[in-house]
């Protein structure tokens, strides 16, 4: 890591996610130390003296050097006065975030790149409530980050050195998760699905490995789990993404086995390589989008656990959470993309679940981080209290609350034109777009436009890419397709 490289300059950009980059190119020991060192200063600064604790917790996933690069970071963190409390094995985003709130600890460093591609691993800070940094921290640790980098110091200490000096202990963060996680769902009603349904289920090489087996196999399931073994490449050769593409291949498994018609039901559950992220796929082998399987989880915690409670979405994320909502007489709060800011929500205990379109979802007395491994056990709660196929269930959602469709498609745009022209477009936006009137706008992040029946469309530049994202949401492909196509049209 330096400032030129290759022509290129490079800088640090401390996002909701921590900082990632590509392993030996811009995620380096170096780096790690510099941006550990940045969050040491941050958290001096922030709490000064006296601290409330101490205690950092620290974790790393199953890729390449993942731990080697968390006992680089917790080295710095002990250099500089803190005491770390360090995972004894790769272990879940999830798990991290609980295991923050049981130790009540300052907050958390996690050595993981999500479901990006194996040559990309990043370091994740998690305050003191146990969700994703918001952005008025991300703000100054990617400024100090970047001043480390133009000057660089640290605080370093031997591994072996902390330990010996009571500085850092290694613990097993999983085995309480798993009981909390136990604690909070209906595990007879779940054991009562085991009569009639068979679990596939994959970490995609990654941390949940074996630990939904772990509470079913508990629970009486035959179950088969595959992409099980750490493999830091995550062959096949797929990002550890729980997505439609990557799982086609469990998703050839299940028809297979429900061709047999063996007097049990095989469905998919996945978790993304940090587990934060879920995918589930049906008795057909068929993906179900996020879209869907979240208004369905909150649809069941209303009906089916008695909840009583309002949800939050992002602004990316389907009305059919909203049209669930209103059924039951609550309302659902509209957040920015990321989720920092749904998390917070569950930690205030304003909402009792919280979800996003890209496969993020977590509920009240749990994690305020999204949580993969709890939300595919909580897909297996519903299917046995409704002792319904998923795709039953699915139609049933449907025909009681929608239709409804959503789409999204990933635009070439130059930002800085987008930027410039942008504000004056959406002022003089039509009242009437495509037959359809107009009935809001928003830009809470990104822009939004708002019709009648919970039509909606949204521009979102990406920050990464030169990339304008339209998603869109109606009631018709057909209508979807016109709407987003019109826009686009009329945007750039």
């Amino acid at each position: 890591m330096t400032e030129k490289e290759g022509g290129r300059t490079l800088e640090i950009e401390f996002g909701t996610s921590g900082y990632r980059g590509r392993i030996a190119d811009d995620f380096t020991y170096e780096s790690v130390k510099l941006v550990s060192q940045a969050v040491c200063d941050f958290l001096t600064e922030k709490y000064k003296e006296p601290f409330p604790s101490k205690k950092i917790i620290v974790g790393y996933d199953t890729r390449f050097l993942s731990e080697e690069f968390a006992k680089i970071s917790a080295c710095v963190f002990c250099a500089n006065g803190f005491n770390v409390i360090f995972a004894d094995t790769f272990t879940p985003t999830p798990v991290i975030s609980i295991k923050i709130l049981k130790e009540k600890a300052l907050g958390a460093i996690n050595i993981t790149a999500s479901h990006n591609p194996y040559d990309y691993n990043g370091i994740k800070f998690s305050p003191d409530w146990g969700g994703p940094a918001l952005p008025e921290d991300t703000e100054v640790l990617t400024k100090k980050s970047n001043e480390l980098l133009k000057s660089p110091r640290y605080k370093f200490m031997d591994f072996d050195e902390a330990k010996r000096r009571g500085l850092l202990a290694e613990e097993d963060f999983i085995g309480y998760y798993i009981d909390l996680v136990k604690s909070k769902l209906d595990l007879k009603l779940i054991a009562d699905g085991s009569r009639g349904i068979y679990p596939l289920i994959s970490s995609m090489h990654g941390t949940s490995k074996g630990m939904i087996g772990n509470i079913l196999g508990e629970a009486g399931y035959e179950f088969k789990e595959i992409y099980k073994e750490r493999d830091a490449f995550f062959a096949p050769g797929f990002a550890p993404d729980p997505s439609a593409k990557n799982l086609k291949e469990m998703g050839m498994l299940i028809k297979e086995y429900n061709k047999n018609k063996s007097g049990k039901t095989a469905i998919g559950l996945a978790a993304d390589g940090d587990a934060d992220r879920y995918g589930v796929l049906d008795e057909d082998g068929e993906f179900v989008e996020p879209n869907i399987i979240f208004p369905l989880l909150y649809n069941y915690y209303i009906e089916g656990k008695g909840a009583k409670g309002d949800a939050a979405r992002s602004v990316a994320t389907t009305a059919l959470v909203d049209r669930v909502a209103k059924y039951y007489g609550f309302e659902v709060i509209e957040t920015p993309v990321g989720f920092k800011y749904l998390g917070k929500l569950i930690s205030e205990g304003r909402v009792v679940m919280a979800g996003e379109e890209s496969s993020g979802l977590t509920v009240a007395g749990h994690t305020p981080d999204k949580d993969g491994i709890y939300t595919c056990l909580l897909v297996l709660e519903m299917l046995s209290y409704y002792k319904k196929p998923l795709k039953t269930l699915v139609k049933d959602l449907l025909e009681k609350f929608g239709p409804i469709y959503t789409k999204r498609i990933n635009v070439p745009v130059d930002k800085e034109k987008f930027k410039a022209e942008i504000d004056e477009k959406m002022e003089k936006f039509p009242n009437v777009f495509e037959g359809k009137k107009v009935t809001g706008k928003n830009t809470t992040d990104g822009y939004k436009v708002f019709f009648d029946d919970d039509l909606w469309l949204l521009a979102r530049l990406s920050g990464t890419e030169d990339l304008m994202r339209i998603y869109g949401e109606a009631d018709t492909e057909e209508n979807l397709d016109v709407l987003i196509n019109s826009f686009q049209k009329y945007l750039i």
